[in-house]
């Protein structure tokens, strides 16, 4: 990976082959989701909780496969769903800080990066980032759009995780999935929302939760599990090339 400052002059000749951008993220098997997007993707991922990293915080996260370095959901070499999650929708571009002169000495902004070793990053095919007067072009609104999305969200989704939490109505779960022809595994490391205590809440906090928009999205999530089990039976299928 080779993030630099996305610039419209030095830049201002790159394309994006789309699908092949999104294969930086064939062998990912989960990435975090913004809380704005859990109601859309329950319709084809399971959304769960998991651990992040050495901090141990809670994020929500779309599974993509049931074994490690599989992702179930690239197949013929392209991304097979209709809703694609913002962060693998927003590649080959990421969010980052510079320096922001303009606001003082040592201020510092949030800018858009493209990573220019992603395969789908090049000067002869796919979408043109500037025009020839070096505005942006409609896809690259598009992009910057779904980076504005994902800053905007996260200290929502944190809100959101550290309102569940102080409630207690996050719990571990360990599923059991079955597949033909195999023995069933177990599959641990995940929190879902907690049913049982949600449905024992008293009608304040179920108001509070419902004018945050939380209750929704903890109803998506306890009814996006059972695509679990559909992943554990399409693993059971060769691994397709690409």
């Amino acid at each position: 990976m080779k993030l630099v400052h996305l610039d419209r002059v030095a830049h201002q000749q790159l394309r994006v082959l789309e699908e092949r951008a999104f294969s930086a993220c064939k062998n990912v098997t989960m990435c975090a989701v913004a809380l704005s997007e859990i109601p859309r993707l329950v319709i084809e991922y399971p959304i769960v909780f998991t651990k992040e990293g050495e901090s141990g915080s809670l994020i929500p996260v779309a599974l993509f496969g049931v074994d490690p370095e599989r992702n179930l959901y690239w197949r013929d070499d392209r991304w097979n769903s209709v809703s694609v999650p913002l962060n693998v929708g927003r590649q080959p571009f990421f969010v980052g800080p510079a320096n922001n002169p303009a606001e003082g000495a040592g201020a510092m902004s949030l800018v858009p990066y493209i990573d220019l070793e992603n395969a789908g990053v090049q000067e002869l095919d796919g979408q043109a980032l500037f025009d020839a007067s070096g505005n942006e072009t409609p896809y690259m609104r598009h992009k910057l759009a779904l980076l504005a999305e994902l800053v905007d969200s996260e200290p929502k989704t944190r809100a959101f995780v550290a309102k569940l939490t102080a409630l207690e109505l996050i719990r571990p779960i360990q599923l059991e999935l079955k597949a033909p022809d195999r023995p069933p595994r177990k599959f641990s490391g995940l929190h879902s929302p907690d049913e049982k205590k949600l449905r024992g809440l008293d009608g304040a906090v179920l108001a509070e939760l419902n004018g945050l928009g939380y209750l929704h999205a903890m109803h998506a999530m306890l009814s996006s599990i059972g695509h679990l089990q559909i992943l554990a039976r399409r693993a059971t299928a060769p691994p397709v090339a690409g």
